[in-house]
């Protein structure tokens, strides 16, 4: 059938880079093109197992090539991803002539992807292209992190609860893995709505371990709701409308907004998942040309497909754990089509909770994502071998505390801010005067095994492609290796360039 289609372009790539039904039936439309366009922002997830299947997809000759099997993800993973080992270590006893045994116990895939990556299967094929690389005059875009205090009574037994799940998950190390899921999500939501909460039960019994306190009550205002009342304020006297982000569903979070916003004179909208996906955009623009000050939404109902070009303010009150639907929501606004001269996303989160691990995770993730796609970091480069995921990683944060990976987390998100120069920013103001634009406002759990991080070397590839990978010496010869003066392998690159 190759030949069937002279053309075939496919929107949202990522959405088939997982085994799955639908991503074999765009396989199966790929093969029969003679011309594809894939299309995506977030082409991979931070695991090298995010991409393996769709690489399948678009590429097979190379993975064939490469000597990677379609059943065999785990060889893929082991060569360009970075690999987990639990092993159990049995000492000798003293004076025995048993040497020490190790048996490996598990393997677990951690977020990082080799940038061989690119090399070897996508350089002839792809391009990676931003905003800026559009020549047209895009507004600035910054992130802005809000760290926020709670309340002392919500932070007394955000505390009590903190420290029962330490007790927890160090004493009944049997249950400890089945209540992790449910202890996190508490501790992350309590600080936002530090009452109707539901107790922890015991995953066997039934019974309550923990029963979390109402230490406030729907109508009480917490520093984050008055953080999110002073940037509506702020933004909406210059003009602007804020959009505002909430991602947990079990919270109350978007009536206590609307109800605050909505006594203090301003329009508010909620867009839920009532509104069908096509009908969302057009919904919106009805809201907007309405008047309405405000629009609250979880921001996965607005990832992909929607231009919110009149939001230049994004604020969230809290984030989930999904890179994908950060990635694409917090970019709504900043588009080719965008007028206003800045956009202006804020990340709103309690001081030494849940909410701040959570966040600086994310913010290592984010730099991990950019790594494949040419954005190299110290933080990215860092995260590839120090951050696992997201429910394990706040686990062990909880328990041995937040490791001082960068000294200032709005640093991170400045080093990641699309800024322009002073001089500029005043010519584009003059212009934009002159044009008459008008600015509307965007668990240490301790246990026996010992835990060793491997991060293979990549074999060399074979081929042309082989050129980005210097070929190693026979450990068992001191023969020295020719190496070409002229070539420069991916890392010398990159050490060079640093």
């Amino acid at each position: 059938m190759r030949g069937k289609i002279d053309g075939l372009v496919v929107d949202e790539l990522h959405q088939y880079a997982q085994n799955s039904g639908q991503g074999d039936a765009m396989a199966e439309l790929f093969q029969v093109a003679k011309k594809v366009i894939g299309l995506t922002a977030t082409l991979i997830n931070g695991y090298s197992s995010g991409i393996f299947h769709l690489l399948y997809r678009i590429s097979p000759h190379l993975m064939l090539k490469d000597g990677k099997k379609y059943d065999k993800s785990i060889d893929f993973n082991t060569e360009y991803g970075v690999t987990e080992s639990v092993y159990e270590i049995m000492e000798a006893d003293y004076n025995s002539n048993r040497r020490t045994s190790k048996k490996k116990i598990r393997e677990r895939q951690l977020p990082g992807v080799s940038p061989l990556v690119y090399s070897r299967f996508l350089m002839d094929s792809a391009a990676f292209l931003s905003l800026n690389d559009m020549g047209k005059n895009l507004p600035e875009y910054e992130e802005i992190p809000v760290q926020l205090q709670m309340n002392e009574d919500v932070a007394r037994e955000y505390f009590r609860l903190q420290s029962e799940f330490k007790d927890i998950l160090r004493s009944q190390k049997d249950i400890a893995k089945k209540i992790l899921s449910a202890y996190l999500g508490l501790l992350t939501v309590y600080p936002d709505q530090p009452y109707d909460q539901k107790p922890v039960v015991h995953p066997i019994t039934g019974n309550d371990l923990v029963v979390p306190k109402d230490t406030s009550d729907f109508n009480e205002l917490h520093e984050k709701d008055n953080s999110v009342l002073d940037v509506v304020r702020r933004k909406t006297a210059e003009g602007g409308r804020v959009l505002l982000y909430t991602s947990w569903v079990r919270t109350d979070s978007q009536e206590k907004l609307s109800k605050l916003l909505t006594a203090e004179g301003y329009r508010v909208s909620i867009l839920t998942a009532a509104v069908a996906p096509n009908k969302r955009e057009e919904w919106v623009e009805r809201q907007v040309q309405n008047g309405i000050d405000v629009l609250i939404t979880n921001p996965s109902l607005v990832e992909t497909g929607l231009d919110l070009n009149d939001f230049t303010t994004l604020y969230y009150y809290n984030i989930a754990y999904n890179l994908f639907t950060l990635r694409q929501s917090s970019r709504r606004s900043w588009r080719i089509n965008q007028r206003a001269p800045r956009v202006e996303v804020y990340f709103s989160f309690y001081e030494g909770s849940m909410q701040h691990r959570a966040i600086r995770l994310m913010a290592s993730k984010l730099a991990v994502a950019g790594i494949i796609e040419g954005n190299f970091t110290d933080e990215g480069l860092a995260a590839m071998s120090d951050v696992s995921d997201m429910t394990s990683a706040l686990a062990r944060e909880l328990t041995q505390g937040i490791k001082d990976e960068v000294e200032d987390l709005s640093a991170v998100f400045k080093k990641m801010a699309i800024l322009k120069p002073e001089d500029y920013r005043q010519t584009s103001e003059e212009i934009a005067q002159d044009s008459e634009i008008i600015d509307v406002e965007a668990v240490e759990i301790t246990s026996e095994p010992e835990i060793f991080t491997e991060i293979p070397v990549p074999r060399p590839a074979s081929g042309l492609l082989s050129m980005l990978s210097p070929k190693p010496a026979r450990p068992k010869k001191k023969k020295v290796v020719a190496v070409d003066p002229l070539q420069m392998t991916l890392f010398d690159m990159i050490e060079k360039a640093g």
